[in-house]
C-alpha cells in the first residue's frame, strides 16, 4: 500500500488514500494526448474506494475504441483533468500521475496504444509495449 495525494492545479479538487496501485501504464492513445495536450498521459490504477476525493470534479463521457464507456473527471476550475473511470475495468480509476505529490511513485511499466503513439515520442526500451491496450 501506499500513500498518495495531489491537487489540481487551483486546488479546488484533491485526493488522498492508502492505496494499492494496480497497474502504471503511459498511454499513447489520441484521446489520452487530446485530453492532457501531451504526448502521452501517464494513468496509475487504484481501487476508487481506496481513494478520498474533496470536491466536485465535472465529468466528460465518450466512448473508447473498444466500444468501452469512458469518463474524464476534471476541475470546473482550472480545466485540470484528475482521474478516468472505464466501463471495462469497473473496479478501477485512473490517476493522472502529474497530479500526484508523491512522484517517487511514478514508475510506469508499459506503453500502451503504441500503434497511434507520435513517432519522435522518445520511448524507454526497458518498458514493455503494445500497439493497444492488452488483455
Amino acid at each position: 500500500m501506499a500513500e498518495i495525494t495531489g491537487k489540481c492545479l487551483c486546488g479546488e479538487i484533491s485526493f488522498s488514500g492508502d492505496v494499492d496501485i494496480k497497474m502504471m501504464a503511459n498511454c499513447h492513445c489520441k484521446d489520452c494526448r487530446a485530453a492532457t495536450g501531451a504526448a502521452y498521459g501517464t494513468l496509475i490504477f487504484v481501487d476508487p474506494n481506496e481513494l478520498n476525493v474533496t470536491g466536485a470534479p465535472k465529468v466528460f463521457k465518450h466512448k473508447a475504441d473498444s466500444g468501452a464507456d469512458m469518463e474524464k473527471h476534471f476541475c470546473p476550475n482550472c480545466g485540470s483533468q484528475l482521474f478516468g473511470r472505464n466501463s471495462n475495468r469497473p473496479t478501477m480509476i485512473s490517476l493522472r500521475a502529474g497530479m500526484v505529490d508523491q512522484t517517487d511513485l511514478v514508475k510506469p511499466a508499459v506503453n500502451v496504444y503504441m500503434q497511434s503513439r507520435i513517432p519522435s515520442t522518445p520511448i524507454d526500451p526497458a518498458l514493455k509495449a503494445f500497439d493497444k491496450m492488452p488483455g
